[in-house]
């Protein structure tokens, strides 16, 4: 039986990103937490992509679609070795 990992919200780890659209992060646990949601839950990161997209139109990060950042996201977790 999978483990169900993330009941309540003390579970999740602190979000801690080392780029600015929030997909490559120096925490093992958050890129397990990441991975986890990306392959169970992926529209819940919702909040993320949000974030990510905030400062598009001020030097922040650059446009992209919420489909094409998961792609983004997994691929860089993937690199990270979640």
């Amino acid at each position: 039986m999978a483990k169900k990992p993330y009941q309540k919200l003390d579970d999740i780890p602190a979000h801690v990103f080392s780029n600015r659209m929030l997909t490559e992060t120096p925490s093992p646990e958050l890129r397990e937490y990441l991975r986890y949601m990306l392959d169970h839950h992926p529209d819940d990161l919702y909040y993320l992509y949000q974030h990510s997209q905030k400062y598009k139109h001020h030097g922040g990060g650059w446009h992209m679609d919420f489909k094409r950042w998961r792609g983004k996201l997994d691929n860089d977790l993937t690199k990270q070795g979640a």
